[in-house]
């Protein structure tokens, strides 16, 4: 019989989980994430489905001696020892290149704004002081988005969204993306500028690149260094892009304004990085940048619907291949 693990099943799709028990026996770990018997079931699982906060290397594949088949309902594959899969050929299913149905969810996209919005007004911070009694307006006057530059760095599905937003706003829109042409970025009503004069031109540069080899430490603090004094930046792609420390460098060294962040290097489920970054301290005594805990997909509709996606997937894949389950 086949056995499927969900490792982070708290609030799971009802319907994705039908799927996955209509293949076979299906386990659950609740939100204590807490396995009796590890090591034992372990063994035994031949599907194991996971969000982005189970960290897939070496030593859990190892000890999954029948996994066949790990199924992720992210596009970011940071959290998963991909070469490992491939070499114990295991078939990874994520939503890496699902670009129609991708299309469809705009939570990330959302989220992005809601990070620039709250940055740029500073309703934090102005909450905070509403807690505590108190009513001040003066002391966190805002900027409004019209007719500022908004340098989209990646016009890809999540970049187009964003862009589509920042348009309603009045806002001008300038991108970088070396896999699309200047006449579909046009056709759009978006700029397709160079990289670093992305940095130069932008009030606001927005982060949508997917996490690679070639794309880790993309972002250096020579290129934070040729943006506007005034300018802020907003990342909820990956961490990792900007390389370590040219952020907390930046905004110490006041090269930009402020920065709203969704992902942070080397995030763990149990919140132990936020120690060893020292843009988590600054955080705390500085009203010049916001940290969420990587929630940008983290909507119940689009949890639901890549869910649903993902086990049906599996289905598929389960119903085609010619391997033993």
């Amino acid at each position: 019989m086949l056995t499927t693990l969900i490792a982070e099943s708290h609030n799971y799709s009802n319907k994705a989980l039908r799927v996955y028990k209509s293949l076979g026996r299906v386990l659950l770990i609740k939100k204590d994430r807490s396995i009796p018997n590890r090591k034992q079931i372990l063994k035994e699982i031949d599907v194991l489905v996971i969000r982005n906060l189970t960290q897939v290397d070496k030593k859990l594949i190892d000890l999954m001696s029948k996994l066949k088949i790990v199924a992720s309902p992210t596009t970011g594959l940071n959290h998963i020892d991909v070469d490992y899969l491939n070499k114990k050929k295991i078939k990874l299913i994520s939503l890496r290149g699902q670009t129609k149905f991708l299309e469809t969810i705009s939570s990330t996209a959302e989220h992005n704004m809601a990070l620039l919005l709250s940055l740029l007004r500073h309703i934090p911070w102005s909450f905070d002081e509403v807690k505590k009694g108190k009513w001040p307006r003066d002391e966190f006057i805002g900027n409004q988005l019209k007719e500022k530059t908004i340098g989209i760095l990646g016009y890809g599905r999540l970049g187009k969204i964003v862009a589509k937003y920042c348009k309603a706003f009045d806002m001008n829109v300038i991108s970088h993306d070396p896999n699309v042409s200047k006449e579909i970025m046009l056709k759009n009503g978006i700029k397709k500028v160079g990289f670093e004069e992305l940095f130069k031109k932008s009030d606001i540069v927005s982060l949508h690149v997917l996490l690679t080899e070639k794309t880790k430490n993309l972002i250096k603090e020579k290129h934070l260094r040729l943006m506007k004094k005034n300018a802020i930046l907003i990342n909820t792609a990956r961490g990792e892009i900007i390389e370590k420390d040219a952020l907390y460098n930046a905004l110490t060294k006041k090269f930009i304004k402020g920065a709203g962040i969704d992902v942070m290097w080397d995030e763990r489920k149990d919140g132990s990085h936020l120690k060893k970054d020292p843009l988590w301290k600054y955080s705390k005594t500085h009203k010049n940048l916001l940290i969420s805990s990587h929630l940008g997909g983290v909507s119940y509709e689009a949890m639901k619907d890549t869910e649903d996606f993902i086990a049906n997937l599996v289905k598929d894949y389960i119903k085609q291949s010619k391997k033993s389950f």
